[in-house]
C-alpha cells in the first residue's frame, strides 16, 4: 500500500462515520499508547464536528519516509502527515494547520549570510540548506544551532545578533527560550514529588490559598497532573488577559499579577470532567508556578538554582536579566522585521519566563538524553495520549517509526526556541532564534536527518 491509498481508506471511513475502523488503520504500537475512544472522538468531535466531511486532498511532498497532504474539508484544510510501516499500518499521523507559503520580498543572497558551518559532511550540509532557508527572509536574524549524538557535540551560528552588525552569535548569546520553560517548571515539580511534598494527583486546592469551591466538576477536581499536560479544562489564558486597564501589547505579561489569577480562578467555572481534552495552557503553568512557589516559601527563581542550573552549572539560565547584559540579543518581530520588545512574565514565569544560550541549553538537553536524575527523567513519562502526539509533564511525545521524539518549543515576541530528543538514539537538538518566525519544522527536519546519518 502507498501513502495514495491510506489516504482513500482514511477518507471514506471518516465520511461514513467509521472512526473505529480508522483506529485500527493504526500500527500496533501506536495502538498500546492511544485508546479507541480517543482516536473516535478526535475525529468526531475535534474534526467532523467542526470541519464536516473530507471533500478532496492533495499531495505536497514527500520528506524522509514522510508523505504530507493537503486534506480539503466541507468548511476548512488541514495538513496531514502520514507514514506507513512495514506492514501498511499507520506509524506516524500528524494533523496540522496549513502553513500558508509567504511570499518573502528582498530575498537575502545565501552568499551573504554568515555562518561557522564548516560544510565538510553531509549532516553539516543539510543544516546549512535548512538554516540558509530560515535566513534568507531578511525578518530573520540569526540562528544557534546544536545538535547531540551519543558523547559528540556540534553547534552552528548563523546570520547576525542585531540588524547590520555583522556579528554571528556564539555559545554565549542569550535568547528568550519561552515555553521551553515548562520543562523546567516541570523538574522543580518531580523534585517536589520526590521530596514527599506534592502528589501529581492532589486536588490543586489543596495548595491555593481561598475557597475554590467552583474548581471541579460534578465532584472531579482539577489536579496537579491536569496542569502538568494541559487537561485541566482551563483557558489557554484568562479571558480578561488582554482587556485589563495595564494590559500592554508589546510586554502582555508584564501587568497580570498573582493576585488577578486568583480572583480570575474564584469565578472560573469548569465546564466539563478535566482530562476530557487537552487545551494547552500558560494558565494552567502560572497556577503550578504559584503552588510551588507556596510550598517552598521561595521565589520560583531561587527553586530553578537549586533544583537544576547549579547543580548542572549552568549560568547563564534565568528568569531576570539586565538588559543592559551584552550577550542579551535583540528580538525581532517576523510579520515587519522591527524590533520587539522583551516579555517580563511576570506571575507567568514558570510558563514561560525563562532565558538562556546555548551552551546551557546543550547542557540541559544532555542531562534529559542521559537521566541526570529521577527529576528529569520522571516528566518523560507519557500521562496523556492525542491522536498523533503524547505529553509527559510539560514534554510533548511523538512516535516516529521505532523512534520516540520528546520535545518541546517557545516563543514569545521576538524569539522561538526548540529543544527534542530520542533518548534511545542518544540524539538531541536545540535550536534558538532571535526572531518570531517558527523553527519547529526545521528543527524537526535536522533531527530526523540525525538519525538517518548515523
Amino acid at each position: 500500500m502507498n501513502p495514495e491509498q491510506m489516504i482513500i481508506q482514511l477518507a471514506g471511513f471518516y465520511n461514513h462515520d467509521q472512526f473505529s475502523e480508522i483506529y485500527l488503520l493504526h500500527a500496533d504500537e501506536f495502538k498500546q499508547h492511544v485508546a479507541e475512544k480517543t482516536v473516535m472522538d478526535f475525529y468526531h468531535y475535534d474534526l467532523k464536528r467542526s470541519l464536516g466531511e473530507i471533500t478532496s486532498w492533495e499531495f505536497i511532498k514527500t520528506e524522509q519516509e514522510v508523505a504530507e497532504y493537503l486534506i480539503n474539508f466541507k468548511y476548512g484544510e488541514l495538513s496531514l502527515k502520514i507514514a506507513l510501516t512495514a506492514d501498511d499500518l499507520l506509524a506516524l499521523v500528524n494533523w496540522e494547520p496549513v502553513h500558508q507559503e509567504e511570499e518573502i520580498l528582498n530575498i537575502r543572497d545565501p552568499l551573504t549570510i554568515l555562518s561557522t558551518n564548516r560544510l565538510t559532511t553531509p549532516l553539516q550540509c543539510f543544516i546549512d540548506q535548512q538554516a540558509i532557508k530560515y535566513l534568507q527572509d531578511p525578518n530573520n536574524r540569526s540562528l544557534s544551532i546544536g545538535l547531540i549524538r551519543g558523547t559528540h557535540t556540534e553547534t552552528f551560528f548563523y546570520g547576525e545578533t542585531h540588524l547590520d552588525n555583522h556579528t554571528l552569535p556564539d555559545s554565549h548569546s542569550l535568547y528568550e527560550i519561552g515555553s521551553i520553560s515548562k520543562t523546567f517548571t516541570a523538574v522543580i515539580l518531580t523534585y517536589a514529588i520526590n521530596q514527599g511534598k506534592i502528589k501529581l494527583n492532589d486536588d490543586i486546592r489543596k495548595y491555593l490559598s481561598g475557597d475554590y469551591q467552583n474548581l471541579q466538576f460534578e465532584g472531579t477536581p482539577i489536579r496537579i497532573i491536569d496542569l502538568c499536560n494541559h487537561t485541566s479544562g482551563l483557558p489557554g489564558l484568562p479571558e480578561n488577559f488582554d482587556s485589563h486597564s495595564d494590559y500592554k501589547e508589546k510586554n502582555p505579561y508584564l501587568n497580570y499579577s498573582k493576585e488577578m489569577i486568583n480572583e480570575y480562578l474564584s469565578r472560573f467555572v469548569v465546564e466539563e470532567l478535566p482530562v476530557t481534552r487537552a487545551e494547552y495552557s500558560n494558565l494552567g503553568f502560572a497556577i503550578l508556578g504559584m503552588i510551588l512557589e507556596d510550598l517552598y516559601q521561595l521565589p520560583l527563581e531561587k527553586l530553578l538554582q537549586e533544583v537544576i542550573t547549579f547543580p548542572l552549572g549552568m549560568n547563564n539560565t534565568t528568569y531576570e536579566i539586565p538588559l543592559t547584559n551584552h550577550n542579551l540579543l535583540t528580538g525581532y518581530d517576523h510579520e515587519n522585521g522591527e524590533e520587539a520588545g522583551y516579555w517580563d512574565l511576570a506571575a507567568f514565569k514558570a510558563a514561560g519566563g525563562l532565558k538562556s544560550d546555548l551552551e546551557d541549553m546543550l547542557v540541559y538537553l544532555r542531562a534529559n538524553i542521559n537521566a541526570y536524575s529521577k527529576d528529569f527523567s520522571f516528566p518523560h513519562h507519557q500521562t496523556d495520549i492525542q491522536p498523533g502526539y503524547g505529553r509527559g509533564l510539560a514534554w510533548v511525545t511523538q512516535f516516529f517509526n521505532d523512534d520516540t521524539i520528546i520535545w518541546h518549543n517557545g516563543g514569545t515576541g521576538g524569539f522561538r526556541s526548540y529543544c527534542g530528543f530520542i533518548k534511545e538514539k542518544q540524539t538531541g537538538l536545540v535550536v534558538l532564534s532571535n526572531s518570531s518566525k517558527d523553527v519547529d519544522d526545521m528543527a524537526m527536519e535536522i533531527l530526523l536527518y540525525s538519525l538517518q546519518d548515523q
